[in-house]
């Protein structure tokens, strides 16, 4: 299916993002093996939170942890979620 993305824009911060940025997610979803998350920094690099893990499982409620030092904390963050299957 078509990806679906929610944008949170950070402002005020100085310097780069931290080595142990933490990602909270709740996703309801009938089969999330199907699921690719990524994070997109600013500056449009990709960070692969989940990929087509958990089986048949329902929902993706987790916190990932994402070393994100080498990116500008201040900008428009993105999160990507597609249905694969």
């Amino acid at each position: 299916g078509a990806a679906v993305t929610s944008t949170v824009n950070v402002t005020g911060r100085t310097g780069n993002a931290p080595s142990n940025l933490a990602v909270g997610v709740d996703i309801v979803h009938t089969y999330r093996g199907d699921l690719v998350v990524d994070l997109i920094a600013p500056d449009g690099s990709v960070y692969s939170l989940s990929n087509r893990s958990g089986g048949s499982a329902d929902n993706i409620q987790q916190t990932f942890t994402v070393n994100a030092s080498s990116e500008v904390a201040n900008g428009a963050w993105k999160l990507r979620v597609q249905d694969k299957a």
